[in-house]
């Protein structure tokens, strides 16, 4: 990989010598440092140990859910990898996105129930932050199992065009 010498990248990439696994440790590489960016603390609400644990969650999360993506593509019929995970990956957060919503509405719902019927509620405490960071991780799980779910089905589909779409698919 090419870290800061850019014209020769650019030479690689006009001459066709950039694979699709570089590709894919360059886009990887990117997402690693912007989870990276985005985890530098600034937060005064959530404690560091919460902190950490989420960067933990993030990272592993991401660099599984890329690697078995590109695994099963490369073991499949091996075409079109960043074609389908960008396009895949905006209906898979948007499925995510309304999964988030029922959750949130289930829960809140629950809280008002409760509120209701004077049921004790603890206020903020440190195990609050272990069901954030479970739901994130949830989330995250959830987001990579319906990538890696549609990246089987395409490469199973074994170029005939049908993709699978039973339940045990």
């Amino acid at each position: 990989m090419i870290w800061f010498k850019i014209k020769e990248l650019e030479r690689q990439l006009i001459a066709g010598e950039v694979s699709d696994y570089l590709a894919f440790k360059y886009l990887l590489a990117q997402v690693i440092l912007f989870t990276l960016a985005a985890s530098i603390p600034g937060n005064d609400h959530d404690p560091m140990w919460s902190q950490g644990i989420h960067l933990v969650i993030a990272l592993s999360t991401l660099i599984w859910g890329f690697t078995r993506t590109f695994e099963i593509n490369e073991a499949g019929d091996n075409r079109d990898y960043f074609k389908r995970f960008l396009s895949l990956s905006l209906v898979a957060s948007l499925r995510v996105v309304v999964f988030i919503f029922m959750f949130s509405a289930v829960l809140t719902s629950a809280l008002l129930l409760a509120r209701m019927f004077d049921f004790p509620l603890r206020q903020y405490t440190w195990d609050s932050e272990f069901f954030e960071l479970f739901g994130y991780l949830l989330f995250s799980l959830v987001f990579y199992f319906i990538l890696i779910r549609s990246f089987r089905r395409i490469n199973s589909a074994g170029g005939t065009g049908k993709v699978e779409t039973g339940l045990n698919s």
